[in-house]
């Protein structure tokens, strides 16, 4: 029988560290007292293990659940090898499963595949997990609001816009992992070619600073709230950039906004440490 070291404390609030943010990889790590989380498997298991093990101090074998939120490779590079140091039950779209499952059904060892809905919320331990649609170009993309006794994270990359549907689920979340990818003037003026811009740009692409400040002033309460831009694109943004775009944008929208909300980085190449909520 597997040791889980659940020697983090005795409260069910949530605590998370971004392993990996951008187009090279992505990573997220969320736990409570008894459960642990891995959303994406983004890049390679060795460097997850490390990354948590750095952040944390846990490893792959004390998964509770993998959770998936599309098919694309910077979210599922390392998805085979953490079959195979984990226990972790599977949780995906039936969409998502479909493009990923066949390569990796060997390695789960009689371990359930969970289908996931958007809009079912299901429970892992005592984490409530919301899946909610999102508008980009995989089959069947999920993101993912998460609550445990009264804190609240959501999980939201790798969509074209923030549709009214979509504030009504995570409207009021202590912390937000937020999609901030792309400058549009460097997008535009960039070496990518036109149709590649057209996708980025597009309802199935991905959110821009300014696209990203303007859904987040739509959810805030009165509370701070605390934001980790993420998925920067390394080509077409600049960390610098998209916090001063992000702020400037909220207080132009509401001046006390630009308190409110702390912005933090996230990176292709190290953890965040550890966040409690």
């Amino acid at each position: 029988m597997r040791r889980v070291d659940r020697s983090w404390g005795g409260s069910s609030l949530l605590e998370f560290s971004v392993l990996a943010s951008g187009s090279s990889g992505n990573a997220l790590y969320i736990r409570s007292n008894q459960t642990q989380i891995l959303l994406d498997a983004g890049i390679s298991g060795k460097q997850l293990q490390q990354r948590l093990q750095q952040s944390t101090g846990v490893s792959l074998d004390g998964l509770d659940a993998l959770l998936l939120t599309h098919e694309h490779i910077d979210h599922v590079r390392g998805l085979r090898q953490v079959i195979k140091q984990s226990r972790a039950q599977i949780y995906t779209t039936e969409g998502t499963w479909n493009q990923v499952g066949t390569p990796v059904e060997p390695d789960l060892k009689g371990r359930e595949v969970h289908t996931v809905k958007a809009g079912q919320a299901f429970s892992v331990g005592n984490i409530l997990v919301t899946p909610f649609a999102v508008s980009h170009d995989a089959e069947e993309p999920v993101a993912y609001r998460f609550d445990s006794e009264g804190s609240s994270l959501t999980v939201a990359t790798d969509l074209g816009y923030v549709s009214d549907s979509i504030k009504e689920v995570i409207a009021g979340c202590q912390s937000y992992v937020f999609e901030s990818n792309h400058d549009v003037n460097m997008l535009r003026a960039g070496r990518y070619p036109w149709n590649i811009k057209r996708r980025i740009l597009g309802d199935k692409g991905h959110l821009s600073n300014i696209d990203a400040a303007i859904a987040l002033a739509d959810l805030l309460g009165t509370r701070e709230v605390d934001v980790y831009l993420a998925h920067l694109s390394e080509e077409n943004n600049q960390p610098d950039l998209a916090e001063l775009t992000v702020s400037s944008v909220l207080r132009e929208i509401k001046d006390s906004y630009g308190d409110q909300v702390r912005l933090h980085r996230t990176g292709r190449h190290q953890a965040t440490a550890l966040h409690s909520l």
